[in-house]
């Protein structure tokens, strides 16, 4: 049989699944996670999530403004429990802020916003990237190990998000990177096939009078063939997806 620990992790795992399912962004599923972890972490708690990319913090969500307060504080001072939970790379536990030394700015500000007690709890994304969930209760002592426990699903379940997320915008720029590398391939054919037809020569010998030609005008080599395709045809070069094979377009020129 379950205790209560484990029921709390397992509706809260349910609740992320449809979090997870719904979120668009990930600015969208730190919100909603930030919140749904204030609303079942604890009585009265507030939570934020960070963000640390290349060594940059910066507040990807927060449950109200009084906590993101308190977060901004540690980036502007560069200490506080979050930045050393994610330099640790463990859980950092502040049972009663009235009674910290450490961080003098931050504890001020938690405490000036009314809160008592705090934690931060660390994931690495990838190397560079790394996210805290960041806890905030009006009381001292305010969280059991059961309570973090739950909190730790919610952490888990955001750097899932984030490297899903992440890696799907490297698929986006790689597939960008691969189009864009098509394009440029295709006006370079291009212009191929106009010197070939003009100067009667070999492939391998119109690519040398392209480069030599972007080299002496010194400008790029795609830049280069846009121009001398222009040229020809008297508009810019076709793309990628309406390429034209070398033979055809030294045919038009043959043609001419």
């Amino acid at each position: 049989m379950m205790n209560d620990g484990t029921k709390a992790q397992v509706a809260a795992l349910l609740q992320l699944q449809s979090i997870l399912l719904d979120a668009d962004s990930v600015e969208d599923l730190a919100g909603a996670v930030a919140r749904a972890a204030a609303v079942h972490v604890g009585p009265a708690t507030s939570a934020t999530f960070t963000l640390r990319r290349d060594g940059r913090p910066t507040l990807m969500s927060a449950s109200d403004p009084a906590a993101a307060a308190c977060d901004e504080v540690e980036y502007a001072t560069g200490d506080g429990p979050c930045l050393e939970a994610i330099d640790t790379g463990r859980l950092i536990h502040v049972a009663d802020v009235a009674r910290e030394t450490r961080w003098p700015r931050w504890r001020s500000a938690a405490t000036d916003h009314g809160f008592a007690s705090a934690a931060a709890l660390p994931r690495a994304v990838r190397p560079g990237v790394e996210i805290a969930l960041n806890l905030y209760a009006p009381e001292p002592r305010a969280w059991t190990e059961a309570a973090l426990s739950v909190a730790d699903v919610y952490a888990d379940q955001v750097a899932c998000g984030l490297t899903f997320f992440l890696r799907t915008a490297d698929q986006a720029e790689l597939n960008a990177d691969l189009r864009a590398a098509l394009v440029s391939r295709a006006v370079i054919d291009q212009a191929i096939g106009v010197i070939m037809a003009e100067n009667r020569c070999t492939s391998a010998e119109a690519m040398s009078i392209l480069r030599s030609a972007s080299r002496h005008r010194k400008t790029k080599l795609r830049d280069m063939a846009g121009a001398v395709v222009e040229g020809v045809a008297g508009s810019p070069p076709c793309h990628a997806d309406t390429f034209v094979e070398r033979a055809r377009v030294a045919d038009r020129v043959h043609r001419a």
